[in-house]
Parts: C-alpha cells; sequence; structure tokens
C-alpha cells in the first residue's frame, strides 16, 4: 500500500489540475478539445476506482488482525455461518472482533477461516456464537494443482487471507451474544423458517425448501446438488434474480387494492423496498440477490415514488455501479458476473427471439415463451460458464421447462407454510403437499440428470476464446436484429481467430515438458507430460474420486491423455538404495524409507531430492551424502516432519519447496 497509494494520489490530483485547468481556458477552446476532457474524466474514475480498491482492503486497514495480534494473544470471534461437518473436521467463517492479551481487549477486524476438531462441542456451536480461540494463523491453503480450482484466490475474493485449525482445548465459548437488534432479527427468522420447514416437510426436502426461500444450503443433500448440477438448474437452488422477482411480483399482485394516489403510491413503494431488502438480508445478500434488489429498487422508486418508467439498461449499470462502490471485489465474484450477464441477454434476445414464432394454442405459446427465455438467459452465459466450469448440461432446457414452474409453486407454498406455521390445521396440509411436489421435482431433475451425455466436461476455454465468443456473439446479433451486415463477418473473423488460436495452443502443447509433484494429502504422486502424453512415474495407483479430483483437471489443463504408470530407474547404480527418476536433463531422486549404509567419498548429485512418506531420515545425513540442488517434501509427510526438515533446511542455508504449503511443484525440462 505505501507504494501504491501515492500513485493512485498523484493520479487523481493530476486529473484533477488538468480539469481545473480546462475549465479556465476560453470556451471555444473547451469545446474545440473536449475529448481531452473525455479522457481526463476516465482517467479520474479508474484512479477513483483503484482507491476504493485499495481502500477497501481489509489487511490494510489500521485495526486488521494479523498486523496487530503477537504471539501468545488471543482473539475474541464471531462465527458469520453454521458450523459444516467435513471428512475429518468441522468448518466455519469467523469475524474477529478483539484481540485479547491478559486484561487488554484490542478492536479488531477481519474474517478467518476456522477448521475444528470433531467432537460434540463443537458441533453444538451455532452462527453469532462469539469464541475466544487460541491458535497460530496460516496463509488459507490450496493445493496449486494445475487447472485446479484456486481456493485461496476465491477466498480472497472474500477477504478471507487466514486460517486456524483448532483442537478442542485451543478454543472457548463466550456466553455474551454482541449482536444489534438487526442481527437478532435476522437471526430469529432464520431459526424460524428453518424450524417450521423442518417440521411440517422434513427429510432431505426441507433441506432443499430452506436453500430455495432463505438461500440456506448447509444441510443439502450432496447427490442431489449433483443431479442439479448436471442438469444446469442449480441456479433453482441458489437465491438469484428469479426469486426476487416471483416476490416482486407477489408483493405488486397483493397490494394492486390500494388506491391510485400519490400518497398511497409512495407508502407502496416503500414498503416494496422494505420487504424486499428484509428478504434479502434474511437471505444473506449474495452477489445475485443484492443486483436483483438493487434493480427493483430502482424500478419502485421510478414506478411509485418518482413517478416515472426507467430505462432497463441505465438501471442495470447503476445497480452494478452502486454494488462495486460498496465492495469492488464483487466485480470478480462468478455469481455477480452470472446474474449481470444473464439479466443483460435476456434484455437484448429475449423479445426479439419470442416474436420470431407465433402460436395461437394459448399453452403452447406460453411454453414457447419460457423456451424463449431459457434460449435467451444461455446467450451471454455460455463463454463465462465454460471458461469457469469447463463443462455445459445438454439437457438445460427440458430441465427448465420442468423444475421453474415447480419451484415457483414451492416458493409461494413455502410463504404461505411460514405465514400459517402457527395454525397447524394449514401447516399439516401444506406441510406434506410441498414434500410431495419437490420428491417430484428431485426424481425428475435425477432421471434428467443421469441420461446418456447429459454433462459433457473437460471443455477448456481459454480468456482469448471467451473474448472471441463474445465478439462473435455481439456481431450475429447486430446482423439478425439490425440487419447490419457487417455483422456477420466480425462473428465470421471471431470464429476463425477463435480457431487460429486453439491450433496454435495444440502446437504449443505438443512441445511441452513438464514434472509435476502434485499436492494430494497422504498420498505421492510425480507425473510426467511429454507433449500431449502423461505417465505416472512416482506413486501407487490413486481412487478413481482422487483422480477426477487433482490429476483430471491437470491432464485437461496440459491437454494430454493419461498413460498410466511407467517407471524410469536409469542409473539406479549411481543411487544403490533409492528410486531414481529420469525427464529430460532432470534427475530426482525418491528417499521414502530409511538411509542405508552409504558414505560415498563424493557427493552424488542430483537435480531433486523428494521425501515422501515420513521417511526416517535426517536432512543434515542426506546433506552429507547428496549435492541436491532442491529439496522437496510432498503431501503424504505429516506436518511435524515437514516443518522439521524445514527448520533444518534454514540452518544449512539449502533450498527447499514444501508441497502443502506452497502448492503442487512444477518444473519444466
Amino acid at each position: 500500500m505505501s507504494l501504491k497509494l501515492p500513485v493512485i494520489l498523484a493520479t487523481l490530483a493530476f486529473t484533477g489540475i488538468l480539469l481545473f485547468a480546462a475549465s479556465r481556458l476560453p470556451v471555444f477552446v473547451q469545446y474545440r478539445y473536449d475529448w481531452w476532457r473525455g479522457i481526463v474524466l476516465q482517467w479520474l474514475v479508474a484512479g477513483s476506482g483503484c482507491m476504493l480498491v485499495l481502500l477497501s482492503d481489509v489487511r490494510y486497514h489500521g485495526h486488521y488482525f494479523e498486523r496487530n495480534s503477537k504471539p501468545g494473544s488471543l482473539l475474541q470471534v464471531r462465527l458469520e455461518e453454521p458450523v459444516q461437518a467435513k471428512k475429518k473436521t468441522l468448518k466455519t467463517i469467523v469475524q474477529v472482533r478483539y484481540i485479547v492479551s491478559g486484561n487488554t481487549r484490542i478492536p479488531a477486524k477481519g474474517r478467518l477461516l476456522v477448521y475444528l476438531q470433531m467432537e460434540s462441542n463443537a458441533l453444538r456451536l451455532r452462527q453469532g456464537d462469539q469464541l475466544l480461540i487460541n491458535g497460530t494463523t496460516a496463509p488459507v491453503s490450496h493445493s496449486g494443482n494445475p487447472g485446479a480450482f484456486d481456493y485461496r484466490r476465491y477466498c480472497a475474493g472474500q477477504q478471507i487471507y487466514r486460517q486456524v485449525y483448532l483442537q478442542q482445548d485451543a478454543w472457548r465459548l463466550l456466553q455474551e451474544r454482541e449482536e444489534s437488534y438487526m442481527q437478532r432479527w435476522l437471526s430469529a427468522g432464520r431459526v424460524y423458517c428453518l424450524q417450521t420447514l423442518q417440521q411440517y416437510i422434513g427429510g432431505r426436502e426441507a433441506a432443499l425448501a430452506a436453500a430455495l426461500l432463505i438461500g440456506y444450503r448447509y444441510d443439502l443433500d450432496s447427490d442431489m446438488v449433483q443431479d442439479y448440477t448436471n442438469t444446469g438448474i442449480v441456479h433453482i437452488i441458489a437465491i438469484s434474480g428469479m426469486h426476487l422477482a416471483l416476490i416482486y411480483g407477489a408483493l405488486l399482485w397483493l397490494l394492486r387494492w390500494w388506491p391510485a394516489h400519490r400518497f398511497a403510491d409512495i407508502l407502496k413503494g416503500i414498503l416494496i423496498i422494505t420487504l424486499l431488502w428484509a428478504f434479502t438480508l434474511l437471505t444473506g445478500a449474495s452477489a445475485s440477490v443484492l443486483r436483483a434488489t438493487v434493480m427493483f429498487t430502482f424500478l419502485t422508486l421510478g414506478r411509485f415514488v418518482l413517478d416515472r418508467h426507467t430505462n432497463v439498461y441505465n438501471t442495470l449499470a447503476a445497480s452494478a455501479f452502486l454494488l462495486l462502490c460498496y465492495e469492488p471485489r464483487l466485480l470478480l465474484d462468478v455469481g455477480f458476473q452470472l446474474s449481470y450477464l444473464a439479466v443483460l441477454s435476456i434484455v437484448v434476445a429475449y423479445r426479439r427471439l419470442y416474436h420470431q414464432l407465433q402460436f395461437d394454442n394459448k399453452w403452447l405459446n406460453r411454453l414457447w415463451d419460457m423456451t424463449a427465455l431459457t434460449l435467451a438467459a444461455q446467450l451471454f452465459t455460455l463463454p463465462v460458464s465454460l471458461y469457469y466450469f469447463h463443462q455445459f448440461p445438454l439437457y438445460f432446457l427440458p430441465a427448465n421447462m420442468i423444475a421453474v414452474p415447480l419451484s415457483t409453486v414451492v416458493l409461494y407454498g413455502e410463504i404461505v407454510l411460514l405465514i400459517a406455521g402457527r395454525i397447524p390445521a394449514i401447516a399439516g396440509i401444506a406441510g406434506p403437499l410441498l414434500r410431495m411436489i419437490m420428491q417430484c421435482m428431485n426424481m425428475l431433475v435425477s432421471k434428467i440428470g443421469h441420461l446418456p451425455g447429459a454433462l459433457p466436461g473437460d471443455m477448456q476455454l481459454q480468456l482469448f476464446g471467451v473474448l472471441c465468443l463474445y465478439v462473435c456473439i455481439g456481431g450475429l446479433l447486430l446482423w439478425m436484429i439490425h440487419k447490419w451486415r457487417q455483422g456477420l463477418y466480425v462473428g465470421l473473423v471471431a470464429m476463425t481467430s477463435w480457431s487460429a488460436g486453439g491450433m496454435i495452443l495444440r502446437l504449443s502443447e505438443q512441445h511441452q515438458r513438464k514434472m509435476v509433484v502434485y499436492n494430494i494429502p497422504g498420498h505421492t504422486v510425480v507425473d510426467m507430460v511429454k507433449g500431449r502424453r502423461v505417465w505416472r512415474v512416482a506413486g501407487a495407483e490413486i481412487a478413481d474420486t482422487l483422480y477426477d479430483r487433482y490429476l483430471r483437471p491437470a491432464h485437461v489443463f496440459y491437454g494430454a491423455t493419461d498413460q498410466g504408470m511407467t517407471r524410469t530407474c536409469a542409473e539406479a547404480c549411481l543411487f544403490p538404495g533409492f528410486r531414481v527418476l529420469i525427464a529430460g536433463n532432470k534427475r530426482l531422486v525418491v528417499v521414502d524409507s530409511i538411509l542405508p549404509e552409504l558414505r560415498p567419498e563424493k557427493k552424488l548429485r542430483t537435480d531433486y531430492l523428494l521425501l515422501s512418506h515420513n521417511p526416517h531420515v535426517d536432512i543434515r545425513q542426506l546433506e552429507k551424502i547428496f549435492d541436491a540442488a532442491y529439496y522437496i517434501f510432498d503431501a503424504s509427510n505429516s506436518l511435524r516432519n515437514i516443518q522439521r526438515w524445514k527448520s533444518d533446511c534454514y540452518v544449512l542455508t539449502l533450498r527447499f519447496f514444501s508441497v502443502p504449503d506452497q502448492g503442487a511443484y512444477v518444473v519444466n525440462f
């Protein structure tokens, strides 16, 4: 920040001086060179945006906990999310409130990713509880495997940069709950919703109902989520603009009896805006919900308060601008991007696509209306979806035709259920009926998701390809809508450029030579990539689930095909008792057992020395035998052993790489 802030301030000051000087020039000069003022204004906006991004970063805040905490200090934190059960641990996100040192309590800020030991007391923790924790924080871990999801970057987008693992005796529950009235109201509302849905619906359908209504996804069945993902309708179980639109429409219908009076319209607008924002806060205010809420707020203000009709493009741009001023990092949020692209796509293409076909039959016309809406929403979101998720659900159209109407009925039914939750006679009928509808919806979605070829994967799309796709879509739309013939040529040029870029990428893949030490907890896996083929040169066979999670993304990323296991033991005579791997001009020695009785007259040279599966060795012993340029500690070793080896390397000034800490190790040969 000390380097960036002066540069940004200097840019803002310089642009401000230019604008002030331009305003003092003669009028005819101002008009003649007005385009310069436009450029300066753009620089001013860009500099203001950079300043906003910098100042919003919690790491630069004076009370950021990592800057002020000292060894031995405790942290008082508040749980922001319910505790989620993982395979071996419990996970949650907390907000740091204070740094406690002795009898001193210093206010602090920042979010922290917390893993807790799996035990009964931790399972009883609830959102809003305050803890006093004692643990050393570390950077958020990430596998660093090629092509893998970058969890550290994802957390950074939410301003979470540190994590901590807490044993049973490393935390204590505090009785105090420092919550505002709004927080208490929201917590009570969520608890009431969850209890009512569980009481009258129950089972995994209750978890689905909670996700549909208030965005509570922590109890969702993983198989059910996969079915919705396979069919491309995962937006159904994530609160989005569709839910806000349904609620907004319901509010307009319920309040239609209000008299057409200026004062009554203002009250109606205030009531609608209040209810929309209350629902948004209740659901956790995700990026897509915030976008929809801000948009409907503008529409309501224009319709009922200002008595003006708003332009949808201006409303969309204004909502994005306000949200990015509030949190600039939303721009990198996938949900934010997809939400705005879907709305823009619908605004641009829906009506034009709908009017391409006309049916006299009312039901056929409604079916085509839904089809046109679904296809239009996919137009601008397709490139981004392929770029982030590398897959495309083929049966998204029939799945949406089924799930959207049923989920709409379920959403309205849940609202009725919550209103009548204190009346058992009504709730006792509504609950089982909703459960039956959701069971039917889940069954149909599951059948569609398991059809052959439902979810083609491994679609690697580079950023250049995304840009070419958007240029192509834009050109074709201009050609079809505005009859601009050059748009067709623009689309063809974009597709040709994309094909050429793909050809260049394939040619470059033919010449790649890499050795990869993967970051797979408890396992040693070393791959050699040569051209578009990959061989496993170290490590045992791993389960299919681990292969799909860790290795397949890397193979897709490199455009390579797995050739299975191969072992290279060339020059093994130089290293009796060790496994030697040769990759081009690079030599790697694997140490995974006790050192043999070997005392060479001259140190044995190797490029890399890989320690795996907790060998009972000492770095000083290895240093006497090997002249290694790099020591590598893979993820099959315990953290205690890795820490001991790292300390020895620091003392002996040896270069090392810790795979669990730094991610997968990739070297070109």
